[in-house]
């Protein structure tokens, strides 16, 4: 291939010859590629010089293919079809006849909360593709979408490079979770109680602090962490029936994952709100296919969110 003379090689002679092979008529192919006669000819003759073959020979009135030309039309159909399906498609994607993989990439949270809202919708609406939820963070989500491994991420991702396009979500908060019944504190919890009470942390490090812990560090005042781990759900479960606390995000709260009957209150310091985001490259985002999928997983995520937030 590295030796052929590819700027002799024009789309227009593969329109010529299919129109060709299909009319058997240089004027009824000229007609149908909305060309005169004498370029239809043209691209004729082009075509015998860079096949070394007459390809059509004149038979009355009908342009005869010869053994060579119908060798290769299968061979061009299918480079047209390919062209016209694969590489020329519209602007338009049809979930319906999807038969692909949907790949989202989700932290833990969101893949918990999210996860079977954006399933069911993905049924409904493309009943042939696959679905795949893989696990994602900041360390790795740009890395997942050049790899192609996902066509979007969702979670908190700041300070991401310029190639990466973040769509907001929503803004999340924290709440303070802990099992009343024990605590038996009045509402909104103090900050005698919050410091009084051993308490319980996301941490994705083998540090047992957070930005909560700066916030307490500047105010000359610190916690009791008892429990640190990756796993909300874990800090859910052992909410129950113990005398501790958790600062966790509000949708984390207010989502039925687990039977507990946990109490919510606002934390008594300040602790900064943050962005849940859904990013994809930037090269990727006016692709049908994933920006279907982006406005499909915005909605359920969004709808989602004020559905919790309204209970």
């Amino acid at each position: 291939m590295s030796g052929m003379n590819w700027q002799r090689v024009d789309l227009n002679l593969l329109l010529t010859f299919d129109a060709l092979f299909r009319f058997r008529s240089v004027s009824k192919a000229a007609e149908s590629l909305h060309l005169g006669q004498p370029a239809t000819s043209y691209n004729l003759k082009r075509l015998r010089e860079l096949l070394g073959d007459p390809l059509f020979e004149r038979d009355g009135n009908v342009m005869r293919p010869t053994a060579r030309a119908l060798e290769i039309e299968p061979k061009v159909r299918e480079i047209m079809t390919i062209l016209s399906h694969d590489i020329l498609q519209s602007n338009v994607f049809s979930p319906e006849v999807f038969e692909g993989v949907f790949k989202i990439g989700l932290t833990d949270y969101a893949e918990q909360i999210f996860g079977p809202d954006v399933f069911d919708q993905l049924q409904t609406l493309a009943p042939k593709a696959k679905i795949l939820f893989k696990p994602v963070d900041l360390d790795n989500c740009v890395s997942a979408l050049e790899s192609q491994q996902v066509d979007l991420c969702i979670g908190v991702f700041p300070d991401l490079p310029s190639k990466v396009h973040s769509t907001f979500l929503y803004r999340e908060k924290h709440l303070c979770l802990f099992d009343n019944n024990v605590l038996k504190t009045e509402l909104p919890i103090s900050l005698d109680t919050y410091l009084s009470t051993p308490q319980m942390i996301i941490t994705g490090s083998e540090e047992l602090s957070t930005q909560v812990d700066n916030t307490l560090a500047s105010m000359n005042i610190q916690r009791n962490v008892v429990l640190g781990t990756t796993r909300f759900l874990t800090i859910r479960r052992i909410l129950t029936g113990r005398r501790v606390i958790a600062v966790m995000a509000e949708m984390v709260g207010k989502s039925n994952l687990i039977e507990d009957e946990l109490t919510l209150s606002e934390p008594p310091i300040n602790i900064p709100d943050f962005d849940i985001e859904m990013v994809c490259l930037r090269g990727d985002r006016h692709h049908p296919r994933i920006t279907w999928l982006s406005e499909l997983v915005k909605t359920v995520v969004q709808q989602k969110v004020k559905a919790l937030r309204d209970t």
